[in-house]
């Protein structure tokens, strides 16, 4: 819904054909940067478990372990979403936007459901931790690149 809603309101904003570009190329310059770490924004860290645990009941744990989820991985996911979301409005077209969105789901929760499915080898997947600390790097260095490539295009 988010995606196509983003690719409607993109279709309103198609009528200043200028702006909404070059603004998705300065939030994706600032999210680059910020994922690069030149550039610190100030993200939602996530609820603290242990004052969590003592509110919610047992019942109703699954839920609030999700949401917690949800909230501790939106500073990983908010620049990404920005810019994505960004785009899509850029598009102007709710099929695309629903897709792409559909496709950014997909790759939030396939990872976990991998690491889910094999938690036995979990020894195993520990040593790809020193490549998962450059993830963040590259994919601010392609923001950043696109940023600056999608307002090199309109002046140029």
């Amino acid at each position: 819904m988010l995606g196509s809603l983003s690719g409607i309101l993109g279709n309103i904003y198609g009528q200043v054909p200028s702006v909404v570009p070059t603004l998705v190329a300065l939030l994706a310059i600032l999210m680059g940067l910020n994922l690069i770490g030149l550039l610190k924004i100030p993200l939602p860290n996530g609820p603290n478990p242990e004052i969590w645990q003592k509110k919610v009941p047992r019942p109703i744990a699954p839920i609030a372990a999700g949401l917690a989820f949800g909230l501790a991985s939106s500073p990983c996911t908010t620049p990404v979403l920005a810019v994505l979301l960004g785009w899509i409005a850029q598009s102007g077209n709710p099929l695309t936007g629903a897709l792409l969105l559909a496709c950014f789901g997909a790759g939030q929760v396939l990872p976990l459901l991998i690491a889910g499915t094999a938690a036995a080898s979990v020894p195993n997947l520990l040593a790809l931790r020193p490549i998962g600390r450059w993830i963040p790097t590259l994919s601010g260095g392609i923001f950043l690149t696109t940023g600056l490539l999608t307002l090199l295009a309109r002046w140029i």
